[in-house]
């Protein structure tokens, strides 16, 4: 019987703390907020509020750009340009890609 490796947790490292360490503070912030925007998606996704999705979407891809995660600021771009048409596109797998890049931004800060 063979054994199933799982794969190791991805990290995602800030690109903002690669040039400067000393916004360790202001980085983790912004993290230990992602797991509530992921909770704030999911309650208007349940709605169907269009114009928060689009907000929350919005507001993550600026803020994830802005503290050195461009992937999460492309795909919430993408997030944001369906919601903004009052799509729901591919709503599970954004949400699951999400959710893996909040969990590789968490154990990217250890």
């Amino acid at each position: 019987m063979s054994s199933v490796q799982q794969p190791a947790t991805e990290k995602l490292v800030s690109q903002l703390l690669e040039e400067d360490p000393d916004l360790l503070d202001v980085v983790e912030e912004f993290v230990k907020g992602l797991e509530q925007r992921l909770e704030e998606i999911k309650q208007a996704y349940e709605q169907l509020d269009w114009d928060q999705l689009t907000t929350v979407a919005h507001r993550l891809k600026g803020a994830g750009g802005s503290y050195g995660y461009p992937d999460i600021s492309e795909l919430c771009a993408k997030m944001e340009q369906a919601f903004r048409a009052q799509m729901a596109g591919d709503y599970e797998g954004w949400m699951t890609r999400l959710t893996q890049l909040v969990h590789a931004a968490e154990a990217g800060l250890d």
